[in-house]
């Protein structure tokens, strides 16, 4: 995980938590915004500086203004994701420079999940929605305009398996660890077992 890519999401992470993949919308659901930002802040400017060059202030701001809208789009799209980790999904909303959201599923309550492309522009651009089912309820997450969905589903499948069999490990591990302890305790408190039978204890006196 990079640097700057841990240092941007830093506020979303737990202090042990690694991005293993972050999940995009698709570029193109923002392009017809952009488009727009581009002609009226851009094409149109430049043309009315050819016919009124004395604006030339008036159309500096114009710009500026643009550039400002053009910069809130990019970070609505870069914000607007699904952060795989090494813990979990979280899901972050970025709805404003004031106003943000995230939510986060565990690996644990991840019942299933699947993902839709439908139509001919999908298709064509390949994404869709990708939606986790979770445990316990009809209640699901889900990322509208994924770009690459099937990729976004293998990297989900593969982060899940890797964290369950490292919790199986992990509780094998504590278990055997209580077992250890446990037997550790009685054998302090009742010593070790006898392993001889009342007749054979008889015997090996009758013996003596």
């Amino acid at each position: 995980m990079s640097a700057l890519r841990r240092y941007l999401f830093s506020d979303y992470l737990e202090d042990e938590e690694e991005i293993i993949f972050v999940a995009h919308r698709h570029f193109f659901v923002f392009m017809p915004d952009l488009f727009r930002i581009s002609f009226f802040h851009i094409v149109i400017p430049v043309g009315f500086w050819f016919v009124f060059p004395q604006l030339l202030w008036l159309y500096i701001v114009w710009f500026a203004i643009g550039f400002i809208r053009f910069l809130f789009v990019l970070q609505d799209w870069y914000y607007d994701c699904w952060l795989i980790t090494n813990m979990g999904v979280v899901g972050v909303e970025w709805t404003g420079y004031f106003e943000r959201t995230s939510s986060r599923v565990e690996y644990q309550s991840i019942e299933g999940m699947s993902y839709t492309i439908k139509g001919v522009i999908r298709t064509i651009f390949n994404y869709g929605d990708v939606t986790l089912a979770k445990l316990g309820g009809a209640t699901s997450v889900t990322l509208k305009d994924a770009y690459n969905p099937k990729r976004v589903e293998r990297n989900l499948v593969a982060s899940q398996e890797k964290y369950l069999e490292s919790k199986n490990f992990t509780d094998q591990e504590v278990l055997k660890q209580l077992l250890s302890d446990l037997v550790v305790q009685h054998v302090k408190k009742h010593g070790l077992p006898d392993t001889m039978s009342d007749e054979e204890q008889k015997t090996e006196n009758v013996k003596r």
